[in-house]
């Protein structure tokens, strides 16, 4: 079955590595990202016939509003991750991180799907050998897993 799947963040670390593999199992992928570090890790995609960009940002209520009207699979990972940068910026890392996934969940329809992921952040610091799953604690270590598992 073919999914329509919009990703927020999709240029990003996580982004890049998942949209690939959406189009290669025959998903039609939105991709909404602000570009914000100038990256290019999803060029190799742009002539993906089920490939669709859009340059905005996750804050936006008219814009995530247009996009997800026609997704049947929503995947948040725009995202300010890390300490420095959540330092950096501590109101753009809550407006990003909390308000905007906030935001996301009350455009939901009952139909659509949300995929929340996270990193191993939200779980604490991990030992080599310790690996987590969905019934792991969660004990967030920065503002990104607070965020994260606030939601």
């Amino acid at each position: 079955m073919s999914y329509k799947i919009l990703v927020t963040g999709g240029a990003g670390y996580l982004g890049s590595i998942m949209v690939p593999d959406l189009l290669t199992a025959g998903h039609k992928v939105t991709v909404l990202d602000n570009f914000m570090f100038k990256q290019s890790s999803l060029n190799h995609c742009c002539y993906h016939p089920n490939f669709t960009v859009v340059k905005g940002d996750i804050r936006q209520k008219d814009t995530m509003a247009t996009l997800m009207k026609d997704a049947d699979i929503v995947i948040p990972l725009a995202a300010l991750v890390g300490a420095p940068l959540c330092n950096l910026d501590p109101v753009g890392a809550t407006t990003i991180n909390h308000n905007a996934v906030t935001l996301m969940l009350k455009l939901l329809s009952k139909d659509q799907i949300v995929v929340m992921p996270t990193t191993n952040s939200a779980y604490g610091t991990g030992d080599k050998d310790n690996y987590c799953n969905e019934e792991s604690p969660l004990r967030p270590i920065s503002q990104y897993a607070i965020e994260k598992v606030e939601i």
